[in-house]
C-alpha cells in the first residue's frame, strides 16, 4: 500500500506534472482505504478544457454554461468537427441563433477564434474527447450541490476489474461509485455495460449511479443492457424498475438515468430514492 497521498495522473499517465497531488486526508481516500484499497493516482485537468480559461471568473462561467444539455452538445460536435466546424454542420438540434450565441461565448472564453468564412479555429488542441470534462462537471456538481467530497477518474490499483472509476464521492457518509457516460445509447454495449457491473462489484460502494449525458429514452436499449447485466451477474431479480421518469433503479443500490430536465435533478432524485423511505423497511 503507498505511503504517500495519490497523485494526479498527467497527460502520459505517468502522475508526474499537472495539478497538486491529493491530499491523503480526502475523507474518499480514507473511506478507500479503510476498505483496504488505495487510489494511486487521480485525473488532472490536462485533458478538459479547464486549463484553456485563463481567470477563475472563466471557469464559473464555463461551469454555469455547461449546465445546458445544448452547449455540453455544441462543445461536444466541436470537439468532432474542430478546425472544419461549420455552422450548418451542426445538424437539425440548433438554431441559427443558438449555434452563433454559444460560439460567441465559447469564444469569449478562449477555446475557439473565429476566421472569415465561419470556419474557427480550435485552440483547447489537447482536449481530444469531452468525457474528462463532464466528470469533472458532474464531480465538481456532487461538491457544490451536494456538498459531497469527491474525486473523479481515480486508479485504484490491483483490481481485477482494471481500477480505473469515473467519479467516487462520500454522501452521508455512503460510498458513491458514479459512472458517467457521453456516448449516445446506440454506442454503448452490453460489454462496456458489464465492464461497469464489474467494476461496481469489485468495488462494493453503497449506491452506484450510471449517468448518461443524453436526452434520449433509457427504457429502450440502456434498461434491458443493465438487466442483462445483471442476469449475467447471477442477480435472480434483476429486472430495472422506475424510479421516475428516465431514471430507473436496482434494489436501491444500482440506478441508471440520463441529463432530461438537468443532470443536477436526477442526481437528487437518485439520492433521495436511496437515502429516503427506508426507516420502517
Amino acid at each position: 500500500m503507498p505511503s504517500g497521498p495519490p497523485r494526479r495522473r498527467s497527460r502520459d499517465g505517468s502522475g508526474r506534472g499537472g495539478d497538486p497531488p491529493v491530499p491523503g486526508s480526502s475523507p474518499v481516500v480514507r473511506a478507500l482505504l479503510q476498505r483496504g484499497l488505495a487510489v494511486s493516482a487521480c485525473a488532472g485537468e490536462e485533458r478538459t478544457f479547464l486549463p484553456y480559461l485563463s481567470s477563475p471568473a472563466d471557469r464559473e462561467t464555463f461551469y454555469g454554461l455547461l449546465h445546458s444539455y445544448s452547449f455540453r452538445l455544441f462543445l461536444r460536435d466541436i470537439l468532432a468537427l474542430r478546425d472544419r466546424y461549420r455552422p450548418e454542420r451542426l445538424g437539425p438540434f440548433f438554431s441559427p441563433d443558438s449555434v452563433e450565441g454559444m460560439a460567441r461565448q465559447v469564444e469569449r472564453l478562449g477555446l475557439i477564434r473565429r476566421v472569415s468564412g465561419g470556419k474557427i479555429r480550435f485552440l483547447a488542441e489537447t482536449v481530444t474527447d469531452f468525457g474528462d470534462t463532464f466528470e469533472w462537471f458532474v464531480a465538481e456538481i456532487l461538491r457544490r450541490q451536494f456538498t459531497a467530497d469527491v474525486l473523479w477518474g481515480v486508479t485504484i490499483p490491483d483490481l481485477p476489474c482494471g481500477g480505473d472509476f469515473d467519479i467516487l464521492a462520500l454522501v452521508s457518509g455512503k460510498l458513491l461509485c458514479l459512472e458517467a457516460k457521453t456516448s449516445p445509447p446506440k454506442h454503448i454495449e452490453q460489454k462496456e455495460m458489464s465492464a461497469i457491473l464489474e467494476r461496481v462489484r469489485t468495488l462494493s460502494p453503497d449506491l452506484a449511479i450510471v449517468l448518461v449525458d443524453t436526452h434520449l429514452r433509457m427504457k429502450d436499449k440502456l434498461v434491458p443492457l443493465l438487466s442483462e447485466g445483471l442476469r449475467s451477474e447471477g442477480v435472480t431479480d434483476h429486472e430495472m424498475v422506475r424510479v421516475e421518469k428516465e431514471t430507473f433503479s436496482w434494489d436501491k443500490r444500482i440506478y441508471l438515468t440520463n441529463a432530461k430536465r438537468d443532470v443536477v435533478s436526477n442526481l437528487s432524485l437518485c439520492l433521495r430514492n436511496y437515502f429516503l423511505g427506508r426507516f420502517f423497511g
